[in-house]
């Protein structure tokens, strides 16, 4: 019973945090379209739909939507594999992509600094430890909604 009191104040402070919070930006590496991006960027600007599907965990049709408006902002194209295979595709980091995901990283960062810096030290080392375990156990289990 306690730990659903605690789940409803965690989800409360998240219901309430400012859209350009840090922690919200970090999030954002997570989905959609910076998460594209940042695979891409992170992978030497090359990568394949069925990849992005899978480390994305999203469908196909997601990860295709999704590519369609970063092709539409000029920060990606898609070409045929060399390897003869015409159906499948490869997705390329465009410089103007390159520069898009480099500039919202280094912003991310600075923020996300100026946020540690505030809590201080000792609590910045704790929410990462905490994090970190956060992350592990979310991978064991198995979430639905």
């Amino acid at each position: 019973m306690y730990m659903e009191v605690i789940a409803e104040q965690l989800l409360q402070l998240m219901e309430g945090m400012p859209r350009k919070a840090p922690q919200n930006w970090l999030a954002d590496f997570s989905r959609g379209e910076l998460f594209l991006l940042n695979h891409l960027n992170s992978n030497k600007g090359i990568g394949c739909p069925s990849e992005m599907s899978e480390a994305m965990q999203a469908s196909r049709a997601r990860i295709a939507a999704a590519l369609n408006g970063l092709e539409r902002k000029g920060w990606i194209t898609r070409e045929s594999a060399t390897d003869g295979d015409l159906r499948r595709k490869l997705v390329r980091l465009t410089p103007e992509g390159a520069k898009h995901i480099k500039e919202f990283r280094k912003k991310a960062l600075e923020n996300i600094t100026k946020l540690l810096t505030k809590l201080g030290e000792q609590d910045a080392t704790e929410y990462l430890r905490i994090t970190q375990r956060m992350e592990t156990i979310s991978r064991e289990l198995k979430f639905d909604l």
